[in-house]
């Protein structure tokens, strides 16, 4: 089905320069004030131009232009569009399927405002064209036709004043506009009633009142003694069977109490709730509905506003919903929970800088599919709803191979700090094995989210050599002494080495690979490689623990979920000078995680 597909938005507000690819049903992700409800803003304001004010502009004496690609037209879509004419005009822009479109305004007022359409015969077919033209008679109405005007509903602060009174262009009035189609279809006999009540009442009715004849007649011989010549008639008003429907209020009633009360007499978050309903019935509305050339692009602004944590994820599902029945939706969130596994591949992180204004990351499906081809299974592990929050809404992301340190790391940085690293915009995630690092990290940094990852002595040896573009070289000079150095410790300490000459767990004796790497890291020679490979993976953005792993730098020699809970309780009692002095390594490593928090963005 055909929608916006790609957004570019150029001197409006902080958006400087922002371009975003936009799908179906697309979450904006980020802080306050980085920008979200101009982009929605700017997707609106490219289907309907308004005026803009001198505050909207970037730069003064630049102009603000928005630039839209609107993909999937096909020809059955255009054989949709009510008028041939309308057809006609727009076919020759939609010959690839896709058709570019743009607002662009040079001053405040409305008389600054200009909208083009990209000249086909000189478009390459790659980024954005280069050539406009006016638009010709009868786009405007195509364009209309296939993207009406968008239904925005904002962050509001005065929800009764938006939700309690139908009036023009208030939130209510556009969503009743859009749910009072069938029920008008349903009772087309009103209209026919509607239209003899008309007749009756109207100046000009076939069968205007006799009483209403009698009172013109009456008042105008009366006002004839006055001002000869004038004649008087009593219209009295009439409403379109559509208008009557809304000509109602909304009432609430507590079934519970019997307690009936107007919309306004509400509290917020059961007006908000109430509005979330309508857009949630509307969904169900859709069902079954004959297909046509309109897609309507649906903009809300904290949506989750005011609901408890059920109601939004309800919400959500309902959103999902309508964009797959005749709506594009898109929408600015805080929460994680309006996010899920299913939608998070086309979530887009909103961010600001303090040069280039507003910035839009490249999302997790286009991340992917310019990163590795097997990045696929790592991108859903890193996305699963627990990390959703972690990942969308903080500032650098820290992978860690296993839950040790996924649990271990965070409470380390609380007691040091005196902070949760929530509140540093850190994030803590566990990837599941050191495998699945580098994959991670290929994806993050298509997407220009600052990563880094946490691993275990053995990453330097194996996973960071694996792979078309390793970290480390495949097989060099490190590689070799260290295996010769596990070989001449091999017979004082008894371990087990595999076909690869590197560590393997001893299925007879119960030694673990760890254990080995951990008599590796206490050898002079062992302590020079494990130092270069440390500071070679810096480069990369992967720590590893020079001691072997975290149990050796903590002080724990045991793992499994009962030595995690050991460590939790030991770590809980220290305070800050206990942990510097016990660990060292973990003040080394927070304060390069500063440094690199300190370059995102």
């Amino acid at each position: 089905m055909h929608k916006i597909g790609y957004i570019d938005i150029v001197g409006l507000r902080a958006c400087r320069h922002v371009a975003m690819p936009v799908e179906a049903f697309t979450p904006l992700v980020g802080q306050n004030n980085v920008g979200k409800s101009t982009i929605l803003f700017a997707l609106a304001w490219v289907l309907k131009p308004s005026a803009l004010e001198a505050s909207d502009f970037a730069n003064a004496g630049e102009p603000v232009v928005v630039t839209a690609r609107i993909d999937g037209i096909t020809e059955e879509i255009l054989k949709l569009i009510p008028e041939a004419k309308h057809q006609a005009a727009i076919a020759p822009f939609c010959k690839t399927g896709s058709m570019w479109i743009r607002v662009v305004c040079t001053a405040p007022g409305a008389r600054g405002i200009n909208c083009e359409v990209f000249d086909v015969e000189k478009y390459s077919g790659e980024g954005l064209p280069q050539a406009w033209r006016a638009y010709p008679t009868g786009l405007p109405q195509a364009v209309s036709a296939l993207l009406p005007d968008a239904l925005q509903i904002d962050a509001m602060e005065d929800l009764g004043e938006d939700l309690g009174k139908a009036k023009a262009g208030s939130t209510l009035k556009s969503l009743l506009d859009l749910i009072m189609g069938p029920i008008v279809e349903a009772h087309a006999e009103l209209a026919t009633a509607m239209e003899t009540v008309q007749n009756i009442l109207s100046t000009e009715g076939k069968s205007r009142s006799g009483h209403l004849k009698t009172f013109d007649q009456g008042a105008t011989q009366a006002l004839a003694d006055f001002f000869p010549g004038l004649a008087i008639e009593l219209g009295l008003q009439t409403v379109e069977v559509k208008e009557f429907f809304k000509a109602g209020s909304l009432n609430v009633t507590d079934v519970e109490t019997g307690d009936r009360r107007t919309f306004d007499q509400l509290g917020s978050g059961s007006q908000r709730a109430i509005q979330m309903a309508l857009i949630r019935h509307l969904a169900d509305l859709k069902i079954g509905e004959k297909p046509t050339a309109a897609r309507r692009l649906l903009l809300i602004d904290e949506p989750e506003l005011y609901l408890h944590p059920q109601g939004v994820k309800r919400l959500r599902q309902a959103l999902a919903a309508l964009s797959q029945k005749g709506f594009q939706v898109i929408y600015a969130t805080h929460s994680p929970l309006m996010l899920s596994r299913e939608n998070a591949a086309d979530a887009v992180i909103i961010r600001k800088d303090k040069a280039l204004g507003t910035l839009a990351r490249l999302p997790l499906r286009h991340a992917v599919a310019s990163t590795l081809d097997d990045a696929q299974a790592q991108s859903r592990t890193l996305f699963e709803l627990g990390n959703l929050a972690e990942i969308y809404f903080c500032d650098l992301v820290v992978l860690c191979e296993g839950k040790t340190e996924k649990r271990l790391l965070p409470l380390l940085y609380e007691r040091l700090r005196g902070r949760h690293p929530e509140l540093d915009q850190v994030a803590f995630v566990a990837v599941g094995a050191c495998s699945d690092i580098p994959k991670a990290l290929a994806v993050l940094a298509a997407m220009g989210i600052q990563a880094c990852g946490i691993a275990d002595l053995d990453f330097a040896f194996t996973e960071a050599r694996k792979g078309q573009k390793p970290m480390l070289p495949k097989d060099d000079e490190t590689l070799a002494r260290t295996k010769a150095a596990l070989k001449r410790l091999q017979p004082q300490h008894g371990y087990l080495l595999g076909g690869n000459e590197l560590p393997t767990k001893d299925k007879n004796t119960g030694w673990q690979a760890a254990d080995t790497w951990a008599v590796f890291a206490q050898d002079a020679e062992g302590i020079e490689i494990s130092a270069s490979l440390h500071d070679a993976l810096l480069e990369q953005h992967v720590w590893i623990w020079k001691a072997g792993c975290i149990e050796n730098v903590t002080g724990h020699d045991e793992k499994g979920e009962d030595a995690i809970l050991d460590q939790e309780l030991a770590i809980s009692t220290m305070d800050g000078v206990a942990i510097q002095t016990a660990m060292p390594a973990i003040v080394q490593c927070f304060r390069w995680l500063d440094r690199l928090r300190a370059n995102s963005g």
